[in-house]
């Protein structure tokens, strides 16, 4: 059980199927990868199972826990006994000692219930990850408009502007956390207060896109009150909707439908091949939203963490 040597050793990482194994090699460049945090269990040159974590450019530490795969042609027992050893192997030499292993994720198809293969292979890699410690955080949906999807017409009913400031954005995200159904968003709320919890979302994730933030929009009615925003950028992968909130005391009138479609609508005019989204399965609200978006449900990710 090692770190690969480097990147002449990825093709030796890559012999296990997942989704994110074309991003790896750019990833390794862009600086999201480094060798050390890319572990392999082999028996002589036979892949048994592999780790990896993910960060932004210039992270000293991961960020995520994103790849945990298994032959998944080994004998049942074996295959979440060398997913254990490994995971705690690489955990011990990779992270900081005494801190939490920072959260797990892992995108799998939208009815991974319904197929024994698929449903196995989903819930062996959580047992690896409960044998370790981790539980069950949050399910999300994984969604996507695609060119050629119809867009409405703007209602009228809002004019959309950017943000007047670097305050507006992360006082209205303050506002929004009020009754959120985000799973992170209440999280953070058990721990700190809703503006620290505003801020810091705001610095470590929205102000962190490279994307132009003149396509940031802020809903607001003909008196100019703000109803709510929309956060297009674009992460280095894909194009997305990374935040859409509408304040609490505009719930309920289906500004949401009207702020995702300037969202949706700016995006699509950078002529980009997909729009990508997620929100908790919970979430139904914000789901039905995207729904009539005509945006479509391609994938769940199951969120884990450690106390």
């Amino acid at each position: 059980m090692r770190p690969i040597a480097g990147r002449e050793e990825l093709s030796l990482f890559c012999r296990l199927p997942y989704v994110l194994n074309d991003e790896l090699s750019d990833d390794l460049v862009q600086g999201h990868r480094r060798p050390e945090w890319m572990w392999v269990a082999l028996a002589g040159d036979r892949l048994l199972a592999r780790a990896a974590w993910w960060s932004r450019p210039g992270d000293r530490v991961p960020l995520h826990l994103d790849i945990l795969d298994v032959d998944d042609s080994l004998p049942a027992p074996g295959q979440v006994d060398v997913g254990v050893r490994l995971l705690r192997t690489a955990m011990s030499a990779t992270l900081p000692n005494g801190s939490p292993p920072p959260e797990y994720s892992r995108f799998i198809p939208p009815d991974w219930r319904d197929g024994a293969a698929t449903r196995r292979i989903v819930e062996d890699r959580m047992t690896i990850l409960e044998r370790t410690g981790a539980r069950l955080f949050v399910e999300r949906l994984r969604l996507e408009w695609r060119p050629g999807t119809p867009l409405p017409e703007p209602s009228g009913r809002l004019t959309f502007c950017p943000p007047r400031d670097h305050a507006e954005l992360p006082a209205l995200m303050t506002q929004v956390l009020d009754g959120t159904l985000d799973a992170h968003s209440r999280h953070d709320l058990t721990r700190m207060s809703a503006e620290a919890a505003a801020t810091r979302h705001y610095e470590d994730e929205l102000a962190r896109y490279t994307s132009p933030r003149d396509w940031w929009r802020v809903a607001v009615l003909p008196n100019a009150e703000p109803v709510g925003f929309v956060i297009p950028a674009h992460n280095g992968y894909n194009a997305i909707i990374a935040y859409l909130a509408v304040l609490p005391r505009h719930r309920g009138h289906r500004y949401i439908d009207d702020i995702l479609n300037e969202g949706t609508r700016i995006l699509a005019q950078q002529d980009v091949p997909r729009i990508r989204a997620s929100t908790d399965v919970g979430n139904v609200p914000m789901a039905n939203a995207f729904q009539r978006a005509g945006y479509v449900n391609f994938g769940r990710e199951i969120n884990m963490t450690w106390s």
